[in-house]
């Protein structure tokens, strides 16, 4: 049975739809019905607090990835340089470091252009009149 749609806050809302796949499964585990959350979803406030917490996950989950980035690129880099590690092995993780490179090295320079057009101050053009 569904709750008071009055009784749920946001917050329920929310943490039920991050941790389940559907909007009726979210409601079901918040003790809701789907067109609440629809509704909730039509308020500009709710999805900015929706985006937030889902972002914020996807953060965390990216810092926690780049902690152990390091141990990763040593790894592979172990395989690649073990003379008694299968050559076609060898290779794979060699092409492993070269693909992952190229992916990172772009990924900077769009990082450092982004970077560089925020810092840079709004173009304006004065025409001396």
């Amino acid at each position: 049975m569904a709750k008071n749609t009055k009784a749920i806050s946001n917050e329920e809302i929310i943490a039920a739809l991050l941790q389940h796949g559907t909007v009726r499964e979210a409601a079901e585990a918040a003790g809701t019905t789907p067109r609440t959350i629809y509704d909730r979803m039509k308020d500009r406030e709710f999805r900015a607090d929706y985006m937030e917490a889902k972002n914020d996950i996807i953060r965390k989950a990216v810092y926690s990835i780049n902690a152990k980035l390091s141990e990763a690129i040593d790894a592979v880099a172990d395989i690649m340089n073990d003379a008694d590690t299968n050559p076609a092995v060898r290779l794979q993780a060699a092409q492993t470091i070269i693909n992952n490179a190229a992916k990172f090295a772009e990924r900077l320079t769009k990082d450092e252009r982004q970077s560089r057009l925020e810092a840079e101050p709004p173009f304006s053009f004065d025409l001396g009149l």
